[in-house]
């Protein structure tokens, strides 16, 4: 071993002894503590560093870096960790690596790339020494069953999950138990395992009742969500009910002032059909995103707010809320996609920095449900396209694809059944457009509309929106939608023949002749021609 570690092993004054056994005691601390330990790791960072004891410097540093990375400063906390990291390499210091790596989980986690967060996990669970504090082993492995859910390996996840509830169990850490059964019924209602995820949010229920502990509010959440699943609307509604006192709202460590678990009570409420409740509560969340500034659960919210106002029988406002949180919603991707750019490039000053940057960069044009390109690809590419049609180069076709009663998919099965056709089609819309001419693309306009540009003349492009069409129909959608059936309306406009066509005119052509469609009955393709 070398420097700071060198010293962790030779003789210990009593001075040392305590500030290391200070370190490890913050280490241990679960995030679901009351203790604040802010204060604690600042002073033993300082009696390390008087102490000349490096290594645990860099420990009590490195738990300030997860406090700021809590508190939304994820940029500062990830180059923090990377720094750490650096000088742990350096010096062999086995066990600050695992920390860090534990960190940089964390951090990437929050960035929403969770392939890297996975890698650092592993990382940060092989380098743990066999007789490390039973606390941090479970931190440690229970983040990377985390990773491990949301990546979608849910047997893996299972495994690891299974592993660290026992030990949890075995040292009598309510608080580490509690946390293992939230995230582990979380990750089972990302999977679609909505039985399983009651099971798990049952479980921790009855272990809270049972240590006389309070479930958060985001436990509460992921309990309603579990029922929401299975359709148990009145039982989702009274498990949330204790999450409405004030003082549990205030509390959410999750930084969003309860809004989150709010969005979903109002959502219990309204498909329960108790749309004053629902819209009191959704106009709670509201006040609360405004106050705290949750951009994101706010534009969620319009959505919400739309289907309120289509239940109450409102459809223009529920048109107009929809219209604003597809607007909403293209704006917070771009800026999300452009804020973990930046913060990646100040967290490395290497080309790994760079390579990231250029990733996050191609992702802004990028729809996160579908993986299609956005409105923003559009408006750059279009242009150019049509420019090279009017010049004779090219042909191009532009079509708008519009799902049919989409929203009896939502009403009647979820959101998440919703997303998951969407998808489906996005899939389908894909290989329906790398069978077209090179520069064909596709890209989502918002809701359930999509684009298709296809650079191939009229009646190529005719046939193949037909083939399209007919295959949206025919995919055995009933394993998804049971007895709803999901097709496509389009509406196409060419560009043959024409030398003035810009993005607004040929647009506004498709869009008229989708209108078209669905006047004519649906499930039909509306051309210049035809």
């Amino acid at each position: 071993m070398a420097g700071g570690e060198r010293s962790a092993a030779a003789p210990s004054s009593p001075a040392a002894v305590a500030a290391a056994a200070a370190v490890a005691d913050l280490e241990r601390l679960s995030r679901f503590d009351p203790v604040d330990v802010e204060g604690p790791a600042a002073a033993a960072a300082s009696a390390a560093e008087r102490l000349g004891r490096t290594d645990l410097v860099h420990r009590a540093r490195l738990l300030q870096a997860d406090l700021l990375r809590r508190r939304g400063d994820v940029a500062e906390a990830g180059r923090r960790a990377q720094d750490i990291q650096r000088w742990a390499a350096e010096h062999d210091s086995r066990h600050l690596l695992a920390r860090s790596h534990y960190v940089l989980t964390a951090v990437l986690q929050e960035l929403g790339d969770l392939s890297l967060a996975l890698e650092h996990a592993v990382r940060a669970v092989d380098l743990l020494a066999d007789d490390v504090d039973a606390e941090v082993h479970i931190d440690h492995h229970a983040r990377l069953a985390d990773c491990l859910g949301l990546s979608g390996d849910a047997v893996a996840a299972r495994e690891r999950y299974d592993h660290v509830l026992r030990r949890a169990e075995e040292i009598g850490d309510v608080h580490r138990q509690l946390l293992v059964l939230n995230n582990r019924a979380y990750c089972e209602t990302v999977a679609g395992a909505f039985e399983d995820a009651l099971g798990w949010s049952t479980a921790l229920q009855q272990l809270a009742a049972r240590a006389g502990v309070p479930l958060r509010v985001g436990q509460l959440d992921t309990v309603g969500r579990a029922l929401v699943g299975l359709g148990r609307l009145d039982e989702a509604e009274t498990a949330m009910l204790p999450g409405l006192r004030p003082e549990a709202l205030d509390a959410s460590l999750d930084g969003d002032a309860g809004a989150d678990f709010l969005l979903t009570l109002g959502e219990v409420r309204r498909r329960r059909g108790a749309l004053d409740a629902a819209q009191a509560t959704l106009d709670e969340c509201v006040r609360r995103c405004e106050t705290h500034g949750l951009t994101s659960i706010r534009v969620r919210a319009r959505r919400e707010q739309a289907e309120l106002h289509a239940a109450g029988g409102d459809f223009r406002a529920a048109f107009e809320e929809h219209k604003r949180y597809s607007d909403e919603l293209m704006e917070l991707q771009s800026a999300e996609r452009d804020a973990r750019a930046r913060t990646l490039q100040a967290m490395y000053e290497t080309t790994e920095a760079r390579r990231q940057t250029r990733r996050y960069r191609e992702l802004s044009l990028r729809d996160p449900l579908t993986g299609l390109y956005n409105r923003r690809y559009v408006d750059d590419q279009l242009p150019g396209l049509l420019a090279q049609a009017a010049a004779g180069t090219t042909a191009v076709t532009v079509a708008l694809l519009d799902l049919d009663h989409f929203k009896a998919v939502n009403d009647t099965w979820s959101h998440d059944v919703g997303d998951r056709v969407l998808r489906t089609v996005a899939e389908l819309l894909q290989e329906a457009g790398a069978a077209a001419g090179p520069g064909s693309f596709v890209a989502r306009m918002g809701g359930e509309e999509f684009l298709l540009v296809l650079v191939e003349d009229d009646e190529g492009a005719t046939r193949r929106l037909e083939e399209l069409r007919r295959t949206v129909r025919a995919h055995p959608w009933a394993g998804l939608t049971g007895h709803l059936p999901v097709t496509a309306s389009i509406g196409a406009a060419g560009t043959a023949g024409r030398t003035d066509v810009t993005p607004p005119e040929v647009l506004g052509r498709a869009d008229a002749h989708l209108y078209l469609a669905k006047r004519a009955g649906r499930d039909r393709v509306v051309t210049d021609t035809a």
